[in-house]
């Protein structure tokens, strides 16, 4: 359906899409460091509890053979002692200059292998852990590439859908701009015809030139809400009594349910009001004459819920894909007009005020509606 097609999602912003990166990053790599280090504490755990566990009965072998001064079993005099009897069980013994000589030789590849057991674990987890930066990093890197294409596409395809729905009635004003000042068109009834095309041509482009300023200039970091207390009930009051002058030359039955209770919201009036207004000409422009149309406020749990709701036909596209800038596939370009960003601005400035801007469908007894949640004070 063409009016539902007109909505629009906010693109994705670079500053806040690259802080939740670098954002998730930070945490993955936190959790990660936490994670291989408490592996390598293990393991060095492990390396001290098997020296005690061998250390005794290496003590019980050798007993008496070799000791310290203190009158305890050292690792290196039970490694020595431990020698000793090997050296005895083999050779049947021997001089005690050998015997130290391969002592001392083999203490010192002990040495070397704790040295080892005790440095390879922290190795161990260093080169695990680069590894899996560097495996962040690059999928990282892949996602933000894909993005950019996707970016790219879209901006692309944003700058096609503006330029075709500026050249049909660019090109209808300059034909008709010519057969005038040509003389083709002679009787000033014709003329009168052309010249009130031009102007309803005129105005369409105007239209989608303002249109697109201000959701250029809402995406921008310089543009800012000028944030205040709103009596919510008040304000969807007014803009109904504004529109409705509208629903009945469209020849649709216009109802309103919203509770005169106060109900105060901080937001920017202007560009709610704004929201407000979009959604209900969405509404009007995109249905048949005959369709109800509801405007409506429901209050829950601290969170006020504005309730665009209409009897018309379904929306079979995606909810997601409806809120892309220009979602209009060939079947939904209908003659209904409009610029295909009103309801792209709703959502941008829904997002600007932290609301949240979706589509439900059925919605009680209407067929469909978009609902905005905004946060009560």
């Amino acid at each position: 359906m063409a009016g539902q097609a007109n909505t629009v999602h906010e693109p994705a912003r670079h500053g806040r899409f690259d802080r939740k990166a670098t954002n998730d990053l930070i945490a993955f790599l936190v959790s990660r460091f936490i994670l291989v280090l408490l592996a390598v504490i293990v393991v060095e755990q492990i390396v001290v509890i098997g020296d005690g566990l061998l250390l005794p009965p290496l003590q019980a072998l050798v007993s008496g053979r070799e000791h310290d001064a203190a009158g305890g079993a050292s690792l290196f005099s039970v490694f020595a002692g431990l020698t000793g009897v090997l050296w005895d069980a083999l050779f049947g013994g021997a001089d005690g200059k050998t015997l130290g000589a391969v002592q001392g030789s083999l203490i010192t590849v002990l040495v070397l292998a704790l040295l080892l057991l005790l440095v390879l674990p922290p190795f161990l987890g260093a080169l695990g852990f680069s590894r899996i930066v560097v495996r962040r990093v690059r999928a990282l890197q892949e996602q933000r590439e894909l993005e950019l294409a996707q970016i790219d596409q879209r901006r692309s395809r944003f700058i096609t859908d503006i330029a075709h729905d500026l050249r049909t009635p660019l090109m209808a004003i300059s034909g008709m701009a010519h057969a005038i000042s040509d003389g083709v068109v002679r009787d000033d009834e014709t003329r009168g015809e052309y010249m009130q095309a031009i102007c309803e041509k005129a105005d369409k482009m105007s239209e989608l030139v303002s249109s697109v300023f201000d959701y250029t200039k809402l995406g921008g970091g310089a543009f800012a809400l000028d944030r205040e207390n709103v009596d919510l009930p008040q304000l969807l009051l007014r803009e109904a009594a504004t529109a409705f002058p509208d629903a009945e030359e469209a020849g649709m039955t216009f109802s309103v349910q919203v509770p005169e209770d106060r109900c105060i919201v901080r937001a920017d009036p202007v560009q709610l009001a704004r929201v407000v207004t979009n959604l209900l000409v969405n509404a009007m422009r995109h249905n048949d004459p005959g369709a109800e149309i509801a405007l409506l406020l429901v209050r829950r749990a601290g969170i006020a819920y504005v309730v665009v709701a209409d009897s018309g036909a379904p929306i079979a596209d995606d909810p997601e894909a409806l809120f892309q800038p220009f979602s209009r596939g060939d079947a939904a370009r209908s003659p209904a007009g409009g610029s295909g960003l009103g309801l792209s601005i709703c959502k941008r400035i829904a997002d600007m005020h932290g609301y949240s801007l979706m589509l439900v469908q059925p919605y009680g007894r209407f067929v469909k509606a978009f609902v905005l949640a905004c946060a009560v004070l």
